[in-house]
């Protein structure tokens, strides 16, 4: 069906629960939308925690935050305030009078299938594009769904709004940083005494897998070499939670610690000025791609061809020559990984106990990614290896 059949529609919902890094892969397919269908008023459905991004998002109209970890399991609707908290939920979209819905979803379970079935359902839209695995019978346009990695998750994205018709040349992560949050973010970089250029750290993961964390210690060798090769400032962000596990980092010299200090945006804003930003596979590294900044994610159990950064080439620990590309993956050539994210099913969300995906990429490893990146970007003129 193509965009002249889809009517164009006057009020378009896209629905991506799921947290910052997810919200941020949603954006080329908001940008493609929004070049489609210009006048229409384009809303986003999503979790508390991602709202903050979408509203970077200037093809973004308006956002509506909605607590699906309080509906993960079928035992949750037992609650009866979360059975309220659904119907009036329900309710609401359905004033909206919505002429298509837009799901950014895999169906991987059954019951998460019967949620965005009743979602669907609820909104009371003609129209429901989305990912179908065998249980998308409820969709009226349809993209194949060919499992995690199949296709990187903006693509299929782009491949959801592809099936209204929508024209996907040129779809970009669409992000706007406030004036605002650039000056707060000057503001506190000021007080710490950081001039450009700087290297960003992020220790963290985010709430939904520990096993992708990196080593603490690890980042804190980086961040000590790096300062001892180049001479840049190192300074550190992410939550207020991830300062516990970010002791070993925050206890090297020249490291100015942002942790918590910063908003969504004045985080962006942060990013957007660094010369390299280093971090595990998180929001923050997909944050940073999008904003078109250099970025050197670390991944071990997830599945690097579903979820890199936007643009990111992949380097294999142990060989040579790095990649040139503005975006870097670096994991280990360990055949049981990726086993988070694999097939049709999210595989082991907590890995296994040895968690040798992660032990095998080194230090020193990381490091040599980062120079090489901060030679091609001519931040520094750096030997190919530390001394």
């Amino acid at each position: 069906m193509a965009v002249a059949d889809v009517a164009a529609p006057r009020r378009i919902l896209v629905v991506k629960l799921a947290d910052l890094g997810d919200a941020v892969l949603a954006t080329p397919a908001i940008d493609a939308l929004r070049r489609a269908f210009p006048t229409a008023r384009i809303d986003a459905l999503t979790t508390p925690a991602a709202r903050a991004v979408l509203a970077l998002c200037p093809a973004v109209d308006r956002t509506i935050g909605f607590p699906k970890a309080l509906f993960d399991r079928p035992t949750d609707l037992a609650h009866p305030g979360r059975l309220v908290t659904m119907a009036r939920l329900a309710a609401h979209l359905r004033a909206q009078r919505y002429d298509a819905v837009v799901l950014l979803h895999h169906l991987t379970t059954g019951f998460g299938a019967l949620k965005f079935r009743a979602l669907a359902r609820a909104t009371g839209a003609p129209v429901v594009a989305g990912l179908d695995n065998g249980r998308g019978t409820f969709l009226t346009h349809r993209a194949t769904d060919l499992g995690f990695g199949g296709r990187t998750e903006w693509e299929y994205g782009l491949d959801i709004v592809a099936a209204l018709g929508v024209p996907t040349d040129g779809a970009r992560a669409n992000l706007a940083v406030p004036d605002s949050a650039r000056a707060a973010a000057d503001r506190l970089l000021g007080q710490a005494g950081i001039a450009e250029p700087f290297i960003v750290v992020h220790p963290g993961v985010g709430p939904y897998s520990q096993a992708r964390a990196w080593p603490a210690d690890r980042f804190a060798a980086v961040a000590r070499d790096l300062r001892a090769s180049t001479g840049l400032p190192i300074v550190a962000v992410g939550t207020r939670d991830e300062a516990a596990g970010a002791g070993p980092l925050l206890a090297e010299d020249g490291v100015v610690n942002l942790l918590g200090r910063t908003t969504i945006a004045e985080l962006a804003a942060v990013l957007a000025r660094a010369a390299l930003v280093i971090g595990a596979d998180s929001g923050v590294a997909h944050l940073t791609a999008a904003l078109r900044r250099p970025t050197l994610a670390i991944f071990g159990p997830s599945n690097h061809d579903a979820w890199r950064p936007m643009g990111a080439a992949l380097h294999y620990v142990g060989t040579r020559p790095f990649p040139d590309a503005g975006a870097l993956v670096v994991r280990a050539p360990i055949p049981c990984a990726p086993c988070l994210y694999t097939g049709y099913t999210l595989g082991q969300r907590q890995g296994c106990t040895l968690r040798t995906c992660l032990d095998w990429v080194t230090a020193t490893e990381v490091v040599e990614a980062a120079l090489h990146m901060l030679r091609n970007s001519g931040v520094i003129d750096a030997p190919e290896k530390l001394p």
